[in-house]
């Protein structure tokens, strides 16, 4: 059982201007110690094995108060068990009395600790989800504090329900939609359940599992596949404004380069040996230990844009004029519709149509392997980790797949030109 002592510690580390220092509870329990901070500060001489002495002014209070302390803590081990506490660390010790300390111990703020959660996230996109998702949640409950155990299967079936009537703007939101923000929220309340469980000592303050009975829906891809003459009128076409134009060459720059991310085309900062090397920023995830590089051949098609951008350093022109990546992105994608619009393309193309036109012209009409496009696209493998690690990356595939692709656009414009001829 974990024992509990009032100390100061040694040194000058913690002593304040005024000569006083803090008084800690040490936890000594399994052969190790942990301290937790108190209100109380002392002079190190009035403390004496754990009991304030009587020179001290208020010394019957102070001692009075740190037993009180003491006794919660002692209490609170009480209630965990011998047998499990037994089984614990000291520092998991500390943090279960931490954790029964809080105010609102009962009460776990889902909110509070989405918002947490989405501090301490660094992918943009991942953050992007989860605020989405808990704004909906807020939304439908209609208030800033939500207790975890309010996220029941009930509630989150019938905000399925309102969503597909009407979402936050006043519309029905599609099952893609729907789905985006269920998994968005089950995502955080399985992080929460980690956080606040520890099922190794039994220890279980948020004991609901609401999603094992709601359904959610499907997420069904949508296909953002452009022809080969509709990417041909895109890259030859002459656009009514400059950010049309600048629009035009980032996608096909996109698509020279395979469908890269538009994240990772603005983080691009050289080229080595006549290549761009990149790892895929959307890969990068704590589930995903492996990663390869991929390296692109620059290609005539492709050199001509990136001189064209490179003005004072690699593709420098884009870092100038966008202070970041999504102001980049909304750019380009207005840029994008106004193409659309333009050419009465009949969809709403965005940068991620190059990556799904480049695999669709591949595999359809060069005849590029399933498996080569896959390799290309920069896809991890998960059954093939192991094997990845062995086999020596052989870029040919990569040069080879894009070329036919390319070749293939260029012999449609030259047999165009041909064709119109008088």
């Amino acid at each position: 059982m974990a024992t509990f002592k009032a100390v100061v510690l040694a040194g000058n580390t913690h002593l304040k201007s005024d000569g006083t220092k803090n008084i800690k509870i040490r936890i000594y329990h399994n052969k190790s110690s942990q301290y937790i901070s108190t209100p109380y500060y002392i002079q190190e001489r009035y403390l004496r094995d754990g009991v304030t002495l009587p020179e001290y002014r208020d010394a019957a209070l102070l001692n009075f108060e740190i037993g009180n302390i003491i006794q919660k803590y002692r209490s609170i081990c009480l209630k965990l068990g011998v047998e499990r506490s037994a089984r614990m660390s000291c520092s998991e010790i500390k943090e279960q009395i931490i954790a029964a300390m809080e105010p609102e111990y009962e009460f776990i703020d889902f909110v509070a600790f989405s918002n947490e959660l989405i501090d301490k996230t660094e992918k943009d996109k991942t953050k992007e989800w989860y605020q989405g998702s808990i704004r909906t949640l807020t939304w439908y409950y209609k208030r800033e504090k939500i207790d975890v155990r309010d996220i029941t299967a009930q509630r989150m079936n019938e905000l399925k329900e309102q969503l597909s009537v009407k979402g936050p703007k006043g519309k029905p939101l599609e099952p893609g939609a729907i789905s985006n923000y269920l998994r968005g929220i089950r995502a955080i309340f399985n992080k929460a359940k980690l956080k606040y469980n520890n099922l190794d000592y039994d220890i279980v303050r948020i004991p609901n599992e609401p999603f094992n009975r709601v359904k959610i829906p499907k997420y069904r891809r949508a296909r953002k596949n452009l022809s080969t003459r509709d990417i041909i009128r895109i890259r030859d076409g002459q656009f009514s404004n400059g950010r049309a134009n600048m629009a035009r060459d980032v996608f096909m720059m996109m698509f020279y380069m395979m469908g890269i991310n538009i994240n990772d085309l603005f983080k691009l900062r050289t080229l080595t040996h006549g290549r761009i090397e990149y790892e895929r920023s959307k890969t990068t995830t704590d589930d995903n230990t492996y990663q390869f590089p991929l390296s692109i051949r620059i290609e005539p098609e492709l050199e001509v844009l990136i001189k064209r951008y490179s003005d004072i350093a690699f593709l420098s022109y884009f870092r100038r004029q966008y202070s970041n990546v999504n102001n980049f992105m909304r750019a380009v994608n207005i840029g994008l519709k106004e193409i659309s619009d333009e050419l009465h393309l009949g969809c709403k193309v965005t940068t991620n149509w190059a990556r799904h036109s480049w695999a669709s012209i591949a595999r359809n009409k060069a005849d590029v392997p399933k498996a080569d496009i896959d390799f290309c696209l920069g896809h991890v493998n998960n059954d093939y980790k192991m094997a990845d690690i062995y086999i020596d990356i052989d870029y040919s595939i990569f040069d080879k797949s894009n070329r036919a692709v390319l070749d293939l656009l260029k012999n449609i414009s030259e047999k165009k030109s041909v064709n119109s001829l008088p």
